[in-house]
């Protein structure tokens, strides 16, 4: 259990970082021009909670660590990267599609695939991370 919680750990980091990265960073802009901006709905820098984002990351690492290393025994960076993607953009899918079908967020479809393009590419680096340190020998 120890080595899926490092692993979680290692993951969450990782997370963090890519999808800081790749929402924040590389596509910031492209979604604040291309999704419905409502005042009031997304919280200022200031008054964001950073312990909170860290849990959410912190969670979707531990479920992938908990499934590699206790149900699908993955234990390389391939590995766990293509589950990650897998997962990834299956649950991008599953939110996306369901924000699409029933709200005004994203102002087209292009949007949408981006964000489930870049959750496939920011969840399988966790999980190539968490499949890498699931196969750290020491």
């Amino acid at each position: 259990m120890l080595k899926i919680l490092l692993a979680a750990l290692a993951g969450t980091i990782a997370y963090f970082l890519v999808g800081w990265l790749v929402f924040e960073g590389l596509l910031g802009k492209y979604m604040s021009a291309n999704t419905t901006q409502i005042v009031g709905f997304k919280k200022t820098a200031e008054e964001s909670s950073m312990a909170m984002l860290v849990v959410s990351c912190a969670a979707y690492a531990l479920l992938l660590a908990l499934i590699m290393g206790k149900w699908a025994y993955i234990n390389t960076f391939k590995g766990g990267a293509i589950l990650g993607a897998t997962m990834g953009i299956l649950i991008a899918i599953m939110t996306d599609s369901y924000w699409f079908s029933t709200t005004h967020f994203f102002n087209g479809f292009k949007p949408m695939l981006a964000d489930i393009a870049a959750a496939g590419f920011t969840v399988g680096v966790m999980g190539g991370v968490i499949g890498w340190v699931l196969g750290y020998k020491s």
